[in-house]
């Protein structure tokens, strides 16, 4: 039984900048903005988990009487709680823990395994993150290297966008890969020129290993860590797309009444069978945790090499993978929707993008429909004849800014002239798609300051103007708020309106450390969170 709770306080935020995507259009750009008079203007009055009024604080103290906190805001910003719309909570919380190359060579790797060595347990797993496959070509590609650092001990370095893995012989065993084990569907187990296994596992391939790994935390305990890192980073809902134990750790902590997070959780179209015999809905649970879409993917990854494109990779004959191929696709979605659940494709190529689409379409003609929007993640490189369609379909755009600075050189490199409709994000609101923004942590980034710095600037803070990638696909500040903050909980279908600050909403609210319209938005990662409120009730965030 879930224990009882005291009601949230009642509190008035007070002396400081208050902001939402309806109030940045209205003021000027950051660093802009006339200094904030003196008590902070705007005062917001929160009760009973919701904001009762927004005004005057003079006003609101004597509407509020006594029985209201202060909480002065010592000049900074208030905004609601950001959403970041694609994360992997669990993962990114072990991400944040493992250690991680500090370069590409076997040097690094071997520091890397023998730190882990001498800090795990004999018999456990050795994992180290940020492998890049690409700078690692066929003649470097030896098991036997991780053998020799590793005897008798499972060691996988996994690649930094989580979709292919290096695995040593011991750690093969255990997940039942040998020669004789055939490529799964939508997946490769490389071999070299003698038919020997390499150890590298290229998308679904990869699933045994991942499978076999064995962590020695309990996922409740990673998961309540995993929140209290994302409300430091002013995030107080996610959609989360792990392949981990996020279910059941995110029903433990709200049992136990710890959560202090709104919580969106998909399903792997593995399980897409055992959700309909459940008779699963999306949208159906709590003001905290959510039956999502059913997540399928469509292609792999730009890094890897593995995004399916409509013709060939600069340079190559190969034009990326089918994770799932076209009619797999578009019967997962008619029996979704037949089902009462909806879809998230992961589609990063344009051919993917279009068979994601092809997909999602497919039911709507069959008078079928979606209980939540669709959508489709990432969508890195698109064609404009498509760009339509997101709008008729009804479909969803979920992007993640920080995507378009990390892999920027490597876009270039691989699309060439393509890249003109890649990250396309103007382009995608212009066309009436939807907008949701996140992160995709731990295979880059997390924190929506950053993404939407990515987003009006294209490039890293502090570059020069001219770093920019694409800037004819610069959004304003109001569209990027509005993909952070209001569309996301749209789309999660929440009964609770969220993401503004407003009369009626509830009140999931970031109180940051200084006036982000006082400074340019090259300055905002640089922002500290200092309070985070979750339908009124103070929450922990964790020190960074």
């Amino acid at each position: 039984m879930t224990p009882a709770r005291k009601p949230p306080p009642e509190l008035l935020f007070h002396n400081g900048r208050i902001a939402d995507a309806r109030r940045a259009a209205r003021l000027p750009a950051p660093g802009r903005a006339r200094p904030l008079p003196r008590g902070g203007g705007e005062a917001v009055w929160v009760r009973n988990g919701r904001i009762e009024a927004v005004g005057p604080y003079g006003a609101l103290r004597h509407r509020a009487g006594r029985s209201a906190r202060a909480v002065d805001l010592e000049g900074g910003t208030l905004t609601p709680g950001f959403t970041d719309a694609h994360i992997h909570l669990i993962t990114w919380r072990r991400a944040l823990d493992e250690p991680w190359l500090e370069a590409q060579t076997p040097e690094a790797v071997a520091r890397a395994v023998a730190g882990q060595r001498s800090a795990a347990s004999e018999g456990e797993w050795i994992l180290v993150r940020g492998w890049v496959p690409r700078e690692w070509p066929a003649d470097r590609r030896r098991r036997a290297m991780l053998d020799r650092l590793a005897p008798g001990r499972p060691l996988v370095l996994q690649a930094v966008d989580g979709h292919s893995v290096w695995a040593n012989g011991e750690a093969l065993v255990r997940a039942g890969i040998d020669e004789s084990t055939p490529d799964p569907s939508g997946g490769r187990i490389e071999r070299d020129a003698s038919g020997a296994l390499t150890g590298i596992l290229i998308e679904a391939a990869d699933r045994p290993v991942r499978s076999a790994v064995e962590h020695r935390e309990e996922p409740s305990v990673t998961l309540r860590r995993a929140l209290a890192r994302a409300r430091a980073l002013g995030i107080t809902s996610a959609h989360d797309f792990d392949r981990s134990a996020t279910w059941r750790a995110a029903q433990d902590l709200e049992r136990a009444g710890s959560l202090g997070f709104r919580l969106l959780l998909s399903i792997p179209l593995v399980a897409l069978d055992q959700a309909l015999a459940l008779g699963l809905r999306s949208g159906f649970g709590t003001e905290s945790l959510r039956i999502g879409p059913v997540k399928m993917f469509a292609d792999g990854t730009l890094g890897s090499a593995t995004a399916l494109l409509e013709s060939p990779y600069e340079g190559s004959s190969d034009s990326g993978i089918a994770v799932t191929d076209a009619g797999a696709l578009a019967e997962g979605c008619r029996r979704a929707a037949a089902g009462g659940l909806s879809v998230a494709i992961h589609a990063i190529g344009d051919r993917a993008v279009r068979h994601a689409l092809d997909a999602i379409e497919a039911p709507l003609g069959a008078g079928l429909r979606y209980p939540l929007p669709p959508r489709v993640e990432h969508v890195q490189l698109l064609r404009f004849e498509d760009l339509s369609r997101f709008r008729s379909s009804g479909t969803l755009a979920s992007v993640q800014p920080i995507h378009q600075v990390t892999d920027r050189a490597v876009a270039r490199a691989r699309w060439g002239e393509r890249t003109g409709r890649s990250y396309a994000y103007r382009a995608l609101l212009g066309a009436g798609a939807p907008l949701l923004f996140g992160s995709d942590a731990p295979f880059d980034r997390a924190g929506p300051l950053l993404a939407i710095q990515a987003a009006l600037l294209r490039r890293e803070a502090g570059e020069a103007g001219a770093m920019a990638y694409h800037p004819e696909q610069r959004l304003r500040l109001a569209q990027a708020l509005r993909a952070h903050l209001e569309s996301p909980h749209q789309a999660a279908g929440w009964t609770t309106p969220l993401g503004r600050i407003e009369a009626g909403y509830g009140a999931d609210l970031v109180r940051f450390d200084q006036d982000l319209w006082s400074v340019p938005t090259d300055s905002w990662h640089q922002a500290r969170v200092t309070g985070v409120w979750v339908g009124g009730r103070p929450e922990p965030i964790e020190k960074m």
